[in-house]
């Protein structure tokens, strides 16, 4: 690709891309999120956290059908029901990644996240009004009594195992939280891989970057398989949910190359 075209595509994609989500916000907040909430709590039956939830998933469809016009989309069991209750665990490269659980057709999923989200001005107050868990501002006690009440509530949970974003695409080690937690309760994880996202949006930056995205959704793994293994199921466990993970990168990256696009190969493996 030559400098002019490519810096013209830079221009369109970030210039088309934050606008068109200024636009699908700024309609969110004035026409669709009050009257919406209050329809999903008095006809739908919702509780406060149901119903705000339900609207983040309803903009996150929004910003996924504004993603498709300016970047390719390779999407792969993405429309496929999801047990309840679940703990939903993807591998990480990028802010966007959470939006992209609106390509799946599970609306109620509560999410797992560090601090800092918390104290942005426009997510902060959805997220407390959504019952999004803090890892890090509340004790370990508080969020597994949290996660057993989600779970109890037929409920799925959202969890980012790797804890923070990849900056190569590769990735990282994985937490052990969200595999005690499926012991524990009795819950099937189910793994996602995406990719694509980390050299679309960055991690650290703001300039969008022409990329191509894709999206598996794997069967989900049930902890009942491991727990002959004692106190090393957890483990066990979060071993198997990584290498499907892998295994899928790998294959994504194998059978459409053009979603690592050849003038980024350094960047992203």
């Amino acid at each position: 690709m030559t400098r002019l075209p490519y810096a013209a595509k830079l221009v369109w994609l970030n210039v088309g891309f934050y606008s068109g989500m200024f636009f699908v916000t700024a309609v969110s907040i004035l026409f669709v999120s009050v009257p919406g909430y209050w329809w999903m709590r008095l006809v739908r039956g919702c509780d406060k956290g149901t119903a705000v939830r339900r609207l983040i998933w309803l903009y996150g469809r929004a910003w996924t059908k504004l993603l498709g016009l300016f970047i390719p989309l390779r999407l792969e069991n993405c429309d496929k029901a999801l047990p309840r209750p679940s703990i939903i665990t993807p591998n990480h490269q990028s802010f966007f990644d959470t939006y992209c659980f609106a390509f799946m057709p599970e609306p109620d999923v509560v999410f797992a996240v560090r601090a800092w989200p918390f104290r942005m001005p426009f997510y902060g107050p959805y997220m407390r009004l959504a019952g999004y868990l803090n890892t890090e501002g509340d004790s370990p006690e508080t969020l597994l009594e949290q996660c057993k009440s989600i779970l109890g509530q037929r409920s799925c949970i959202g969890v980012f195992p790797e804890g923070t974003r990849s900056l190569d695409g590769a990735m990282r080690r994985f937490h052990p939280g969200a595999f005690h937690l499926a012991v524990l309760t009795d819950v099937p994880i189910v793994p996602v891989c995406m990719d694509g996202t980390g050299i679309f949006l960055r991690r650290g930056g703001f300039l969008l970057r022409p990329a191509a995205i894709a999206i598996r959704v794997l069967d989900p793994i049930h902890p009942s398989q491991f727990t002959h293994l004692g106190d090393e199921a957890p483990l066990a466990l979060r071993h198997a949910v990584k290498d499907s993970i892998q295994k899928a990168l790998d294959d994504l990256r194998a059978a459409y190359p053009v979603f690592i696009p050849s003038n980024r190969k350094k960047e992203c493996l």
